[in-house]
C-alpha cells in the first residue's frame, strides 16, 4: 500500500469511528462532561491504530462535541457545541455573499417577536425572575446614565428572551443570529443618549409586564416595534464579522545556520 493510500484509509476509518462516537454523544449515551476512555482502551475497542483514533477525535473536536486536553492526564471530554464557533462559520458565509446587516436584522425581526409571544403563552416563575432582574439592572443603569452597564444588562435581557422562548430550534437559530450583531449593538448602546437608554429600559419593563400577563399578541407586537425602532436607528452596512485589527504573523525563525566565527 502506498503512503497516500494508507493516509486515505486512516482518514476513512477515522471518520467511521468519529461517526460511531458522535452517535453515542448526540443520543445522550455519553452526556456532556463525560470523560472518554483512554487512547489504549479506545484503540483496543475499535481495533485501530493511535493515528486513526486521533484522526477521529480531531474530527469530533472540530465539531465542538469534545474537548481534548493534551499532556499527562489528558484525553477527550464531551462538550456542548459552542454557538460562537458556529457563528464564525455562518458569519463567513454571509460576509462572502456581501450580506448587509439589514438582511440579517430582517430575519431576526421575523423570529424574535414570536419567541416573545411563546414565552408569554408559556413561562414560569424562574423566567419572570431572571427577566425582571435584567430589566431592573437596565433601568438602574439608564437612571444613572451608565451606558456600559446598560449595554451589559440589555444584552442579558435579550439573551434570556431568546434562550427561554419555548422553541429550541428557533431559539438556537436566533441566538446564532444574535452572536453576529451583539457586539455592534453593544457599541450602539454605549454611544446612546440618556433619553434613548431610558426609552429602551421602559420597553423591557413593558415587555416583561405583557409576558407576565400572558398577552402573546401584545408581546409580539411590542417587540416587533421595539426591534424596528432599534434597527432603523442603526446605520446599515455590510456584515464585517472579522473587523478587528489584522493579526500579526509570528516571528519567523532564521532557519539558516549561523556561520561559525572565523578563528
Amino acid at each position: 500500500m502506498t503512503a497516500r493510500a494508507a493516509e486515505r484509509n486512516t482518514h476513512k476509518t477515522g471518520e467511521a469511528v468519529a461517526a460511531l462516537l458522535r452517535q453515542r454523544i448526540v443520543r445522550g449515551e455519553l452526556p456532556v462532561g463525560t470523560k472518554l476512555p483512554t487512547e489504549e482502551e479506545l484503540t483496543e475497542r475499535f481495533g485501530i491504530a493511535r493515528t486513526t483514533l486521533r484522526e477521529a477525535l480531531r474530527i469530533l473536536e472540530s465539531q465542538g462535541l469534545i474537548h481534548i486536553k493534551r499532556g499527562r492526564g489528558g484525553g477527550g471530554t464531551v462538550t456542548m457545541p459552542d454557538l460562537a464557533r458556529l457563528s464564525e462559520a455562518f458569519a463567513g458565509a454571509l460576509q462572502m455573499r456581501g450580506t448587509a446587516f439589514a438582511d440579517l436584522d430582517t430575519a431576526r425581526r421575523l423570529i424574535e417577536p414570536e419567541l416573545a409571544a411563546w414565552l408569554a403563552m408559556s413561562h414560569d416563575e424562574d423566567d419572570l425572575a431572571l427577566l425582571a432582574a435584567a430589566a431592573e439592572a437596565a433601568e438602574a443603569a439608564a437612571q444613572r446614565n451608565d451606558p456600559v452597564a446598560f449595554a451589559t444588562a440589555a444584552s442579558r435581557f435579550h439573551i434570556l428572551l431568546l434562550e427561554r422562548g419555548r422553541n429550541t430550534t428557533l431559539s438556537l437559530f436566533s441566538q446564532l443570529l444574535n452572536q453576529l450583531v451583539e457586539h455592534r449593538y453593544r457599541l450602539g448602546a454605549q454611544r446612546a443618549s440618556e433619553q434613548l437608554l431610558r426609552r429602551a429600559a421602559r420597553s423591557y419593563a413593558k415587555l416583561l409586564t405583557l409576558i407576565a400577563a400572558g398577552d402573546a399578541d401584545a408581546a409580539r407586537t411590542h417587540w416587533q416595534q421595539q426591534m424596528t425602532y432599534m434597527i432603523e436607528s442603526a446605520p446599515d452596512e455590510l456584515i464585517d464579522y472579522y473587523d478587528g485589527p489584522s493579526p500579526k504573523m509570528p516571528a519567523q525563525r532564521n532557519r539558516r545556520a549561523k556561520a561559525a566565527p572565523q578563528a
